[in-house]
Protein backbone atom coordinates (compact mmCIF):
# COMPACT_ATOMS: atom_id res chain seq x y z
CA UNK A 1 0.00 0.00 0.00
CA UNK A 2 1.41 3.37 -1.00
CA UNK A 3 2.04 5.73 1.87
CA UNK A 4 1.06 9.28 1.05
CA UNK A 5 3.53 11.77 2.26
CA UNK A 6 3.16 15.45 3.07
CA UNK A 7 6.35 17.41 3.42
CA UNK A 8 7.22 18.87 6.77
CA UNK A 9 9.44 21.73 7.85
CA UNK A 10 11.72 21.56 10.85
CA UNK A 11 13.04 24.65 12.64
CA UNK A 12 16.75 25.37 12.61
CA UNK A 13 18.67 28.36 13.92
CA UNK A 14 20.23 30.74 11.39
CA UNK A 15 21.32 34.32 12.08
CA UNK A 16 21.16 36.85 9.27
CA UNK A 17 19.24 39.94 8.16
CA UNK A 18 17.25 39.62 4.96
CA UNK A 19 14.88 41.87 3.01
CA UNK A 20 11.32 40.58 2.70
CA UNK A 21 8.55 42.11 0.55
CA UNK A 22 5.29 42.73 2.40
CA UNK A 23 3.68 39.84 0.50
CA UNK A 24 6.30 37.53 2.03
CA UNK A 25 5.61 38.41 5.65
CA UNK A 26 4.36 35.59 7.84
CA UNK A 27 3.09 35.41 11.37
CA UNK A 28 6.00 34.82 13.77
CA UNK A 29 8.53 37.00 11.92
CA UNK A 30 10.43 39.79 13.70
CA UNK A 31 10.89 43.03 11.73
CA UNK A 32 14.09 44.83 12.70
CA UNK A 33 14.29 47.48 9.95
CA UNK A 34 11.93 49.20 7.50
CA UNK A 35 12.43 50.45 3.96
CA UNK A 36 12.12 54.00 5.32
CA UNK A 37 12.96 55.86 8.54
CA UNK A 38 10.99 54.66 11.57
CA UNK A 39 9.97 58.26 12.29
CA UNK A 40 7.95 58.30 9.06
CA UNK A 41 5.74 55.56 10.51
CA UNK A 42 3.71 55.13 13.72
CA UNK A 43 5.95 52.24 14.84
CA UNK A 44 7.92 53.88 17.64
CA UNK A 45 9.64 50.81 19.13
CA UNK A 46 11.89 50.28 16.08
CA UNK A 47 11.00 46.58 15.98
CA UNK A 48 7.78 44.80 15.15
CA UNK A 49 6.69 41.28 16.04
CA UNK A 50 4.25 39.91 13.46
CA UNK A 51 1.70 38.13 15.65
CA UNK A 52 -1.46 38.42 13.58
CA UNK A 53 -2.85 39.12 10.12
CA UNK A 54 -3.69 42.64 11.31
CA UNK A 55 0.00 43.29 12.00
CA UNK A 56 0.85 42.47 8.37
CA UNK A 57 -1.94 44.74 7.13
CA UNK A 58 -0.75 47.62 9.31
CA UNK A 59 2.84 47.33 8.09
CA UNK A 60 1.63 47.14 4.47
CA UNK A 61 0.11 50.61 4.81
CA UNK A 62 3.57 52.16 5.16
CA UNK A 63 6.17 49.85 3.63
CA UNK A 64 6.96 48.03 0.39
CA UNK A 65 9.48 45.73 2.05
CA UNK A 66 11.10 45.24 5.47
CA UNK A 67 14.12 43.52 6.99
CA UNK A 68 13.75 40.59 9.33
CA UNK A 69 16.09 38.78 11.68
CA UNK A 70 16.05 35.06 10.93
CA UNK A 71 17.66 33.99 14.20
CA UNK A 72 14.38 32.82 15.74
CA UNK A 73 13.06 30.24 13.30
CA UNK A 74 13.75 29.37 9.73
CA UNK A 75 11.76 26.49 8.38
CA UNK A 76 13.64 23.88 6.37
CA UNK A 77 12.18 20.92 4.53
CA UNK A 78 12.52 17.45 5.96
CA UNK A 79 10.81 14.10 5.61
CA UNK A 80 8.90 13.84 8.87
CA UNK A 81 5.37 14.17 7.48
CA UNK A 82 3.39 11.86 5.31
CA UNK A 83 2.89 13.73 2.01
CA UNK A 84 5.65 14.04 -0.59
CA UNK A 85 7.09 17.32 -1.75
CA UNK A 86 7.28 17.58 -5.52
CA UNK A 87 10.55 18.04 -7.38
CA UNK A 88 8.58 19.95 -10.01
CA UNK A 89 8.41 23.73 -9.84
CA UNK A 90 4.79 24.54 -10.60
CA UNK A 91 4.58 27.69 -12.69
CA UNK A 92 1.23 29.15 -13.70
CA UNK A 93 0.50 29.38 -17.40
CA UNK A 94 1.12 32.90 -18.69
CA UNK A 95 -1.78 34.04 -20.80
CA UNK A 96 -3.03 37.33 -22.15
CA UNK A 97 -6.53 35.99 -22.73
CA UNK A 98 -7.94 36.27 -19.21
CA UNK A 99 -11.52 36.09 -20.47
CA UNK A 100 -10.97 32.73 -22.18
CA UNK A 101 -9.19 31.38 -19.09
CA UNK A 102 -12.02 32.58 -16.85
CA UNK A 103 -14.71 31.11 -19.12
CA UNK A 104 -12.90 27.75 -19.25
CA UNK A 105 -12.73 27.67 -15.46
CA UNK A 106 -16.40 28.57 -15.21
CA UNK A 107 -17.36 25.71 -17.54
CA UNK A 108 -15.21 23.21 -15.63
CA UNK A 109 -16.60 24.36 -12.29
CA UNK A 110 -20.17 23.95 -13.53
CA UNK A 111 -19.45 20.41 -14.74
CA UNK A 112 -17.63 19.47 -11.54
CA UNK A 113 -20.43 20.80 -9.39
CA UNK A 114 -23.03 18.81 -11.32
CA UNK A 115 -20.94 15.65 -10.96
CA UNK A 116 -20.59 16.24 -7.21
CA UNK A 117 -24.30 16.85 -6.85
CA UNK A 118 -25.01 13.69 -8.84
CA UNK A 119 -22.85 11.31 -6.81
CA UNK A 120 -24.11 12.79 -3.53
CA UNK A 121 -27.70 12.28 -4.65
CA UNK A 122 -26.74 8.70 -5.58
CA UNK A 123 -25.40 8.12 -2.07
CA UNK A 124 -28.58 9.55 -0.54
CA UNK A 125 -30.56 7.06 -2.62
CA UNK A 126 -28.33 4.15 -1.57
CA UNK A 127 -26.43 3.83 -4.85
CA UNK A 128 -22.68 3.36 -5.30
CA UNK A 129 -20.34 6.26 -6.06
CA UNK A 130 -19.03 6.38 -9.62
CA UNK A 131 -15.36 6.36 -8.57
CA UNK A 132 -14.07 6.62 -12.14
CA UNK A 133 -16.05 9.78 -12.71
CA UNK A 134 -14.89 11.26 -9.39
CA UNK A 135 -11.25 10.62 -10.31
CA UNK A 136 -11.73 12.12 -13.78
CA UNK A 137 -13.33 15.26 -12.37
CA UNK A 138 -10.62 15.76 -9.74
CA UNK A 139 -7.92 15.21 -12.38
CA UNK A 140 -9.40 18.00 -14.53
CA UNK A 141 -9.50 20.32 -11.51
CA UNK A 142 -5.87 19.55 -10.63
CA UNK A 143 -4.69 20.34 -14.15
CA UNK A 144 -6.67 23.58 -14.19
CA UNK A 145 -5.21 24.74 -10.87
CA UNK A 146 -1.66 23.77 -11.86
CA UNK A 147 -1.95 25.91 -15.00
CA UNK A 148 -4.09 28.78 -13.71
CA UNK A 149 -4.03 28.75 -9.90
CA UNK A 150 -6.71 31.37 -9.23
CA UNK A 151 -9.29 31.06 -11.99
CA UNK A 152 -11.01 27.82 -10.94
CA UNK A 153 -10.75 28.58 -7.23
CA UNK A 154 -12.58 31.84 -7.78
CA UNK A 155 -15.51 30.07 -9.37
CA UNK A 156 -16.21 28.66 -5.90
CA UNK A 157 -16.00 32.04 -4.23
CA UNK A 158 -18.31 33.63 -6.77
CA UNK A 159 -21.04 31.02 -6.79
CA UNK A 160 -24.64 31.92 -6.06
CA UNK A 161 -26.02 30.91 -2.69
CA UNK A 162 -26.58 27.17 -2.79
CA UNK A 163 -27.69 25.05 0.15
CA UNK A 164 -26.70 21.78 -1.50
CA UNK A 165 -23.76 20.01 0.16
CA UNK A 166 -22.20 19.56 -3.28
CA UNK A 167 -21.11 23.21 -3.34
CA UNK A 168 -19.24 22.90 -0.06
CA UNK A 169 -17.63 19.59 -1.04
CA UNK A 170 -16.33 20.98 -4.31
CA UNK A 171 -15.13 24.19 -2.68
CA UNK A 172 -13.11 22.25 -0.10
CA UNK A 173 -11.64 20.04 -2.80
CA UNK A 174 -10.51 23.04 -4.87
CA UNK A 175 -9.13 24.82 -1.81
CA UNK A 176 -7.17 21.72 -0.82
CA UNK A 177 -5.71 21.30 -4.31
CA UNK A 178 -4.76 24.97 -4.45
CA UNK A 179 -3.22 24.84 -0.96
CA UNK A 180 -1.37 21.65 -1.84
CA UNK A 181 0.00 23.31 -4.95
CA UNK A 182 1.22 26.21 -2.81
CA UNK A 183 2.90 23.77 -0.43
CA UNK A 184 4.63 22.19 -3.40
CA UNK A 185 3.45 18.63 -2.90
CA UNK A 186 3.53 16.04 -5.67
CA UNK A 187 0.90 15.92 -8.40
CA UNK A 188 -0.20 12.44 -7.28
CA UNK A 189 -0.90 13.79 -3.82
CA UNK A 190 -2.76 16.77 -5.28
CA UNK A 191 -5.16 14.22 -6.80
CA UNK A 192 -5.43 12.50 -3.42
CA UNK A 193 -6.15 15.81 -1.69
CA UNK A 194 -8.80 16.65 -4.27
CA UNK A 195 -10.55 13.29 -3.86
CA UNK A 196 -10.41 13.48 -0.06
CA UNK A 197 -11.79 17.02 -0.11
CA UNK A 198 -14.59 16.12 -2.49
CA UNK A 199 -15.69 13.17 -0.35
CA UNK A 200 -14.99 14.46 3.17
CA UNK A 201 -18.65 15.20 3.97
CA UNK A 202 -20.26 12.36 2.03
CA UNK A 203 -21.62 10.96 5.30
CA UNK A 204 -24.00 13.92 5.50
CA UNK A 205 -26.04 12.24 2.79
CA UNK A 206 -27.35 9.94 5.54
CA UNK A 207 -28.42 12.93 7.64
CA UNK A 208 -32.02 14.14 7.10
CA UNK A 209 -32.14 17.01 4.61
CA UNK A 210 -34.40 18.95 6.94
CA UNK A 211 -31.57 19.01 9.48
CA UNK A 212 -28.89 20.03 6.98
CA UNK A 213 -30.97 22.94 5.69
CA UNK A 214 -32.46 24.11 8.96
CA UNK A 215 -32.72 27.91 9.07
CA UNK A 216 -31.83 28.25 12.76
CA UNK A 217 -28.85 27.01 14.83
CA UNK A 218 -29.05 23.33 15.81
CA UNK A 219 -29.93 22.25 19.33
CA UNK A 220 -27.89 19.69 21.26
CA UNK A 221 -29.90 16.71 20.05
CA UNK A 222 -29.64 17.84 16.44
CA UNK A 223 -25.90 18.49 16.81
CA UNK A 224 -25.46 14.99 18.20
CA UNK A 225 -27.25 13.58 15.15
CA UNK A 226 -25.20 15.68 12.74
CA UNK A 227 -21.97 14.54 14.39
CA UNK A 228 -22.67 11.02 13.21
CA UNK A 229 -21.75 11.97 9.65
CA UNK A 230 -18.02 11.09 9.96
CA UNK A 231 -18.99 7.53 10.94
CA UNK A 232 -21.47 7.35 8.05
CA UNK A 233 -18.82 8.71 5.68
CA UNK A 234 -16.39 6.00 6.70
CA UNK A 235 -19.01 3.31 6.19
CA UNK A 236 -19.92 4.61 2.74
CA UNK A 237 -16.34 4.93 1.48
CA UNK A 238 -15.19 1.60 2.95
CA UNK A 239 -17.56 -0.08 0.49
CA UNK A 240 -15.53 1.34 -2.43
CA UNK A 241 -12.18 -0.55 -2.44
CA UNK A 242 -11.04 1.11 -5.67
CA UNK A 243 -11.13 4.54 -4.00
CA UNK A 244 -8.06 6.28 -2.58
CA UNK A 245 -7.81 4.85 0.94
CA UNK A 246 -6.85 8.16 2.57
CA UNK A 247 -10.29 9.56 1.70
CA UNK A 248 -11.81 7.11 4.17
CA UNK A 249 -9.59 8.42 6.96
CA UNK A 250 -10.35 12.05 6.08
CA UNK A 251 -14.12 11.45 6.07
CA UNK A 252 -13.80 9.80 9.49
CA UNK A 253 -11.39 12.25 11.17
CA UNK A 254 -11.79 15.71 9.62
CA UNK A 255 -13.59 16.98 12.75
CA UNK A 256 -10.92 15.68 15.12
CA UNK A 257 -8.66 18.35 16.67
CA UNK A 258 -5.07 18.36 17.91
CA UNK A 259 -6.12 18.93 21.53
CA UNK A 260 -8.48 15.94 21.60
CA UNK A 261 -11.74 17.89 21.84
CA UNK A 262 -13.03 16.96 18.37
CA UNK A 263 -15.36 14.19 17.29
CA UNK A 264 -16.30 11.38 16.88
CA UNK A 265 -13.32 9.70 18.62
CA UNK A 266 -11.59 12.62 20.41
CA UNK A 267 -8.28 11.77 18.75
CA UNK A 268 -5.23 13.85 19.63
CA UNK A 269 -2.50 15.17 17.34
CA UNK A 270 -0.67 11.86 16.98
CA UNK A 271 -3.78 10.22 15.53
CA UNK A 272 -4.49 12.88 12.88
CA UNK A 273 -2.75 12.53 9.53
CA UNK A 274 -1.45 15.50 7.59
CA UNK A 275 -3.91 15.16 4.75
CA UNK A 276 -6.72 15.37 7.30
CA UNK A 277 -5.14 18.46 8.86
CA UNK A 278 -5.13 20.17 5.46
CA UNK A 279 -8.75 19.27 4.73
CA UNK A 280 -9.81 20.43 8.23
CA UNK A 281 -8.37 23.91 7.62
CA UNK A 282 -9.95 24.17 4.15
CA UNK A 283 -13.29 22.88 5.48
CA UNK A 284 -13.38 25.45 8.29
CA UNK A 285 -12.31 28.35 6.05
CA UNK A 286 -15.05 27.54 3.55
CA UNK A 287 -17.66 27.15 6.29
CA UNK A 288 -16.85 30.58 7.73
CA UNK A 289 -16.77 32.43 4.40
CA UNK A 290 -19.91 30.81 2.92
CA UNK A 291 -23.50 31.86 3.41
CA UNK A 292 -25.35 29.28 5.50
CA UNK A 293 -29.08 28.77 5.84
CA UNK A 294 -28.98 30.54 9.22
CA UNK A 295 -26.04 32.97 8.87
CA UNK A 296 -24.20 35.16 6.40
CA UNK A 297 -20.67 34.29 5.37
CA UNK A 298 -17.80 36.34 6.79
CA UNK A 299 -14.84 37.86 4.98
CA UNK A 300 -11.71 35.92 4.10
CA UNK A 301 -9.76 37.93 6.67
CA UNK A 302 -12.25 37.11 9.44
CA UNK A 303 -12.01 33.42 8.57
CA UNK A 304 -8.21 33.47 8.65
CA UNK A 305 -8.27 35.24 12.01
CA UNK A 306 -10.65 32.63 13.46
CA UNK A 307 -8.45 29.77 12.22
CA UNK A 308 -5.28 31.49 13.42
CA UNK A 309 -6.71 31.89 16.92
CA UNK A 310 -7.07 28.10 17.08
CA UNK A 311 -3.62 27.24 15.76
CA UNK A 312 -1.85 24.61 17.82
CA UNK A 313 -5.05 23.57 19.60
CA UNK A 314 -7.52 22.77 16.83
CA UNK A 315 -5.32 23.14 13.75
CA UNK A 316 -1.72 22.40 12.79
CA UNK A 317 0.18 25.63 13.55
CA UNK A 318 2.62 25.42 10.64
CA UNK A 319 -0.11 24.57 8.15
CA UNK A 320 -2.22 27.49 9.41
CA UNK A 321 0.62 29.91 8.74
CA UNK A 322 1.17 28.44 5.29
CA UNK A 323 -2.57 28.58 4.54
CA UNK A 324 -2.75 32.28 5.43
CA UNK A 325 0.21 32.95 3.14
CA UNK A 326 -1.45 30.87 0.38
CA UNK A 327 -4.80 32.68 0.49
CA UNK A 328 -3.19 36.09 0.85
CA UNK A 329 -4.52 39.23 2.45
CA UNK A 330 -6.34 40.62 -0.58
CA UNK A 331 -7.31 37.88 -3.07
CA UNK A 332 -9.07 38.78 -6.32
CA UNK A 333 -12.84 39.00 -5.95
CA UNK A 334 -12.70 40.41 -2.42
CA UNK A 335 -14.88 43.39 -1.55
CA UNK A 336 -12.82 46.12 0.11
CA UNK A 337 -13.27 49.53 1.69
CA UNK A 338 -10.53 52.06 0.98
CA UNK A 339 -9.28 54.67 3.44
CA UNK A 340 -11.21 57.21 1.37
CA UNK A 341 -14.44 55.43 2.37
CA UNK A 342 -15.04 54.19 -1.18
CA UNK A 343 -15.97 50.53 -1.70
CA UNK A 344 -15.07 48.22 -4.57
CA UNK A 345 -13.99 44.78 -5.80
CA UNK A 346 -10.40 43.62 -6.16
CA UNK A 347 -10.13 42.64 -9.83
CA UNK A 348 -6.42 41.88 -10.15
CA UNK A 349 -3.70 40.70 -7.77
CA UNK A 350 -0.31 42.39 -7.82
CA UNK A 351 2.02 39.41 -7.35
CA UNK A 352 5.03 41.61 -6.56
CA UNK A 353 3.15 43.72 -4.03
CA UNK A 354 0.11 41.78 -2.88
CA UNK A 355 -1.13 44.62 -0.69
CA UNK A 356 -1.46 46.83 -3.79
CA UNK A 357 -4.02 45.20 -6.12
CA UNK A 358 -6.28 46.83 -8.70
CA UNK A 359 -9.73 47.74 -7.39
CA UNK A 360 -12.95 48.40 -9.30
CA UNK A 361 -14.51 51.19 -7.22
CA UNK A 362 -18.31 51.00 -7.13
CA UNK A 363 -19.47 53.15 -4.18
CA UNK A 364 -18.63 56.68 -3.07
CA UNK A 365 -17.38 57.45 0.42
CA UNK A 366 -21.01 57.91 1.56
CA UNK A 367 -21.70 54.40 0.14
CA UNK A 368 -23.92 55.65 -2.69
CA UNK A 369 -23.38 54.30 -6.20
CA UNK A 370 -20.88 56.10 -8.39
CA UNK A 371 -19.57 55.75 -11.93
CA UNK A 372 -17.23 52.76 -11.91
CA UNK A 373 -13.50 53.41 -12.00
CA UNK A 374 -10.42 51.20 -11.72
CA UNK A 375 -7.82 52.24 -9.15
CA UNK A 376 -4.33 50.70 -9.36
CA UNK A 377 -3.11 50.85 -5.76
CA UNK A 378 0.49 50.34 -6.91
CA UNK A 379 0.32 53.65 -8.78
CA UNK A 380 -1.39 55.27 -5.80
CA UNK A 381 1.54 54.12 -3.66
CA UNK A 382 4.00 55.74 -6.07
CA UNK A 383 2.15 59.05 -5.75
CA UNK A 384 1.75 58.61 -1.97
CA UNK A 385 -2.03 58.77 -2.33
CA UNK A 386 -2.78 56.76 0.81
CA UNK A 387 -6.52 57.50 0.68
CA UNK A 388 -6.66 54.76 -1.96
CA UNK A 389 -5.09 52.13 0.30
CA UNK A 390 -7.24 49.31 1.65
CA UNK A 391 -8.81 49.87 5.06
CA UNK A 392 -11.12 46.86 5.47
CA UNK A 393 -11.98 43.56 3.83
CA UNK A 394 -15.75 43.05 3.59
CA UNK A 395 -17.84 39.89 3.06
CA UNK A 396 -19.55 39.21 -0.25
CA UNK A 397 -22.91 41.01 -0.19
CA UNK A 398 -21.66 44.01 1.81
CA UNK A 399 -23.54 47.20 0.86
CA UNK A 400 -25.55 45.14 -1.62
CA UNK A 401 -22.50 44.19 -3.73
CA UNK A 402 -22.62 40.56 -4.93
CA UNK A 403 -19.42 39.75 -6.80
CA UNK A 404 -21.05 36.95 -8.78
CA UNK A 405 -23.52 39.45 -10.27
CA UNK A 406 -20.65 41.48 -11.71
CA UNK A 407 -18.92 38.34 -13.01
CA UNK A 408 -22.13 37.21 -14.71
CA UNK A 409 -22.26 40.61 -16.37
CA UNK A 410 -18.76 40.21 -17.79
CA UNK A 411 -16.33 41.27 -15.03
CA UNK A 412 -13.08 39.28 -15.33
CA UNK A 413 -10.91 38.65 -12.25
CA UNK A 414 -7.25 37.74 -12.62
Amino acid sequence: MKKISLFNKRPTTVKRKIAVPIAGLKIGMEIIELDRPWLETPFILQSISIRSVEDIIEVSKYCEYVYIETSNTQWLDHTGRDIKKSNHNYSPKITTDCTAEFNAAMSLHTDAKELTRSFMDDVRLGRAIDVKQVKSTVSACVQSILQSPEALLWMSKLRKKDKHEASHALDVSLLAISFGRYLGISEDDLHNLGIAGLLHDVGKMRIPNSLLQKNTPLNEQELSELRQHPLFGRQILMSHPDLYHGAVDVAYTHHETLDGTGYPRKLKASGIRDITRIIAICDTYNDITSDQSYKKGKSSLQAMKAIYMQRGTKFDELLVQEFIACIGLYPSGSIVELHSGEVGIIISTNYQHRHLPKVLVLLCRNKSQRREKVVDLAKSAESAKRSDFIKNLLPNGAFGIRVESYVNNGLVLN
